[in-house]
Order: C-alpha cells, then sequence, then structure tokens
C-alpha cells in the first residue's frame, strides 16, 4: 500500500529539518560554555604587631665636681707701709701761689689733667695718662723696698700730698728705684736707675700739659735739650734749694691697654726703675702675673671722670716726667 501524498510530504519536510540542525553543527558555531565563577570575597588576614614601648636609657648621671680654677690671692697696693725708719728731715711743705696752665686752668694741690687717653673695643678706657700736681712735703728723697718676682728693689720717692675732695692726703710720689735693699742714692749702678727726666719752670713760664706730655716723650736725642735726665743725687741736691713757693707736676700712665701687660711685665723684670714706678698701678697674684690694675688706678679713673671719692689710704703716684714750678720769690 502506498503511502498518501500528505504523509510523504510531511517525512520530507522533518527530513529538511534534519538536515539543516546537522549542517549548523558541522559549520562549528560554538556556543561558549559558561562556567560560573565563583567570586570570594577574602578577608586579608590582619597580622597585630605589637606596639613597641620604648625603653629610654636614662643617661650618666654626672655629678658636678669642685671647679679646679686655682685661687688667686691678689696683692692689693693702695695700703702702702709707710717708711720704716721716719726720715729725720724736717717737713717743709711747700706754699701755694697763682699759677695756670695754657687752658687757663687753676694748677692747684687738686690739679688734674688727661694728657693722653685711649679706648677698647668695649668703649672702656685701658690708656690713661695724666699730669697730677702735688704739694712737696719736705726736701729730701726717700726711700723703701719692695719684693717683684723674688727680687728686692729699693724705691727712690718724694714726701707729698695732693687734694681729694678737699683734704690733702699724704703720698709717695716714684720716682725710680735700684735692685737691691736699701741701696743709697749714691750707690745706684750707673745706668738707667740713677736718672729722672726733670724741668724745671719759673712761675712766669707757661706751662701746656698736652704739649708737654708730647715733647717729653719723644725719642731720647729730640728731647735731650728741654727734658734733661738728671742723676737722682743731683736732684736731692737741687730740692733744698728750691723757694717755698713750689708746685710739683707728674706725668705718667695710670691705666694700660691689657694687650701691652706682657711686655710692661718683662719691662718689670728687666728694667728696676720701671718696676717701681708701675707697682703703684698694678695686682700682682701668687704666680707673679699682672691680675689687673690696681684698686687705686680704677679709683683714679673714677675720680677724674666721675668725680668719685678716693678711699682713704696712704697711695703712691709715679713720675715718668716731673715738672718742677718756682713761684716768684
Amino acid at each position: 500500500m502506498h503511502p498518501s501524498p500528505a504523509r510523504l510530504l510531511q517525512a520530507i519536510i522533518i527530513l529538511l529539518l534534519l538536515w539543516s540542525t546537522v549542517a549548523c553543527q558541522a559549520a562549528g558555531t560554538e556556543i561558549p560554555m559558561l562556567t560560573p565563577t565563583s567570586t570570594s570575597t577574602s578577608t586579608p588576614t590582619v597580622t597585630h604587631t605589637p606596639t613597641i614601648t620604648p625603653t629610654a636609657t636614662l643617661a650618666f648621671t654626672i655629678t658636678p665636681q669642685p671647679t679646679m680654677t686655682p685661687s688667686i690671692t691678689l696683692t692689693p697696693y693702695p695700703t702702702l707701709s709707710a717708711t720704716p725708719s721716719p726720715s729725720p728731715v724736717p717737713l717743709q711743705p711747700a706754699v701755694l701761689f697763682p699759677f695756670r696752665d695754657t687752658n687757663d686752668r687753676v694748677v692747684d694741690w687738686s690739679y688734674f689733667h688727661v694728657t693722653q687717653i685711649g679706648f677698647n673695643r668695649l668703649n672702656e678706657i685701658n690708656d690713661l695718662w695724666a699730669f697730677v700736681s702735688f704739694q712737696l712735703l719736705d726736701r729730701a728723697i726717700h726711700q723703701r723696698n719692695f719684693d717683684f718676682l723674688g727680687k728686692t728693689i729699693t724705691v727712690y720717692y718724694l714726701n707729698v700730698a695732693h687734694e681729694f675732695d678737699g683734704e690733702l692726703l699724704p703720698m709717695q710720689l716714684v720716682l725710680g728705684g735700684t735692685a737691691g735693699e736699701n741701696v743709697a742714692i749714691e750707690d745706684i749702678p750707673a745706668g738707667g736707675n740713677a736718672y729722672v727726666q726733670v724741668r724745671v719752670l719759673e712761675a712766669s713760664d707757661l706751662f701746656a700739659p698736652y704739649i708737654t706730655h708730647r715733647d717729653a716723650n719723644r725719642d731720647y736725642e729730640l728731647r735731650e735739650e728741654t727734658y734733661p735726665l738728671i742723676f737722682l743725687k743731683d736732684l736731692r741736691q737741687m730740692l733744698p734749694t728750691l723757694p717755698d713757693e713750689l708746685i710739683l707736676l707728674a706725668d705718667h700712665p695710670i691705666l694700660f691697654p691689657q694687650d701691652d701687660w706682657p711686655q710692661i711685665k718683662l719691662d718689670m723684670q728687666r728694667v728696676d726703675h720701671l718696676a717701681a714706678r708701675y707697682h703703684p698701678f698694678f695686682e700682682i697674684d701668687d704666680y707673679g702675673r699682672l691680675a689687673n690694675q690696681s684698686e687705686f688706678a680704677l679709683a683714679l679713673r673714677d675720680h677724674i671722670f666721675r668725680q668719685t671719692t678716693i678711699p682713704l689710704g696712704f697711695y703712691a703716684y709715679s713720675s715718668q716726667t716731673l715738672i718742677i714750678i718756682k713761684g716768684g720769690q
């Protein structure tokens, strides 16, 4: 029995559909396979780092030790000892007379005139010279001894007074010195220690303190005639011949630049008359060093510039240049 045409057509259509499916698969159109991915959120592992507490290492405890700075015992100068054996020379105080310098300043027993001044980097006075007036109390040259760096020096001085704050105070006006104890003036060895620089003026002569300082400190060959060096023994013979009316004026450094102290100490060691003259203006420690300017030197500075009171005591000034002014008698 033959199939009916309708069944045959149906069979053909089915065959065609099957063939097309097989053909598509043969064409290799690949349908991706989706493999589900498991997304795992990993929780980070927190490693706890222990907090380190710093342990402070204590520094060594330092126990302060006593300062090993040597204690310096200064030898103050303002308490000079008077001559152990008072001189038998009678007192003969000089009489003041009217006299003025070229600056029209009255020259009396309180007269000061600065002749040189200098300042350090701090604007402090460290270089000071002055002419100072004195009343001569007798007509002799006296002497005393002092020890400097293991050496005894005989100091020669005049017995004088200066007026501070309206009061005449006794002083020593140092002229020079020589090595040895109680060396008589006539026994001073030949050399610079035997001399003193002196100029004698009449009351009618002019006295210019600054010009005198300048000229008297020139090189020796330029000042010899005007400001001669005379023997101490000749000055000793001159003093009794001077009139009652008389004024002494002495020019000398009071303060010294500190940079010059090493040279000053060396000069004091080598030249006896410089040791005698510089000694009143310095304090010397136990090791022989120039430790400071003396209390008297500093007091003079303050008295000159600030009119401060000079403490009572027995003092010495020095003369690098001595001016003797004779009155009109």
